[in-house]
């Protein structure tokens, strides 16, 4: 399990860098980039050839995934399981793919309780010829690099419903009802979820309704009512899904904390992009 780590920020000529730190090992994991000026959010990892990044940009409005401060970002990962079962019938032990020729003589023992201890079986191993090896050679099948995709992902936020008014209440619960209606929210939560593949029968017809994203990671704001310039939250994330996509989880969590910086200081960032 990855161990979260923290942030560290640092000035650049142009930009403001962020390294995410995991605690365990004090090594940079991921970098996030922004300008003094102007505004786009980038993330990088020290492996990444110079000049690549994963940008998060404003989820387009024609998209039917928009949504007020939603972002997307693209990056590569293994291509999403069809067959949910199929992981777990392919744990079994592999079969060698080259075996000697060996031949067991000995009767099995009996099954009594408690067992008997076996009898040695004698063994007899007999180098394999070279006929044999070309022939387990040839049932090798040629080592192909490990396919990947590129899936879009989306950040959306979402807050916790205000408590609704009623006219019907008694005064006391009324007041209470407009003090949590002017409490501050929950609005720092949001999902992390992988856009849902659509056929092309899907998408040429427009009374196909549009698949719901399912979360991958889900941020729980925790945030006491009143609290001022602190956060507090818990994030979840599928652990399944996580596997499947095969993106280290340190990712993810550096993506988290760039989005919630950003519903964080959503005002300057919208007015850094109007510079």
């Amino acid at each position: 399990m990855y161990e979260a780590g923290l942030k560290e920020r640092f000035l650049g000529d142009e930009e403001i860098i962020e390294h995410v730190v995991e605690n365990a090992t004090s090594t940079i994991q991921w970098t996030i980039h922004r300008p003094k000026r102007g505004w786009y959010l980038r993330i990088r990892a020290p492996t990444f050839p110079p000049g690549s990044y994963i940008t998060l940009t404003p989820v387009p409005q024609s998209s039917p995934y928009h949504a007020d401060a939603a972002l997307t970002f693209a990056c590569r990962t293994n291509p999403p399981s069809e067959h949910p079962g199929s992981a777990r019938a392919s744990v079994s032990s592999p079969k060698p793919s080259i075996e000697s020729d060996a031949t067991l003589a000995g009767d099995a023992s009996p099954h009594s309780y408690p067992p008997t201890p076996p009898t040695n079986p004698t063994v007899r191993i007999l180098p394999p010829s070279p006929r044999s090896v070309q022939a387990k050679l040839a049932e090798i099948p040629e080592a192909r690099p490990a396919a990947q995709v590129v899936t879009p992902f989306i950040l959306t936020p979402h807050s916790t419903a205000h408590v609704p008014t009623n006219t019907q209440l008694s005064v006391f619960a009324r007041v209470m009802a407009a003090l949590k209606n002017h409490a501050p929210s929950h609005d720092m939560s949001f999902t992390l979820s992988p856009v849902p593949k659509v056929s092309q029968e899907e998408a040429s017809s427009s009374t196909a309704p549009v698949p719901t994203p399912v979360p991958l990671l889900t941020y729980h704001d925790r945030t006491p009512a009143w609290t001022v310039g602190s956060t507090f939250g818990v994030l979840e994330v599928d652990l399944r899904r996580e596997r499947e996509l095969g993106v280290q989880p340190s990712f993810y969590v550096a993506i988290a904390l760039t989005y919630l910086e950003f519903l964080e200081e959503r005002e300057s960032f919208l007015a850094a992009a109007t510079d």
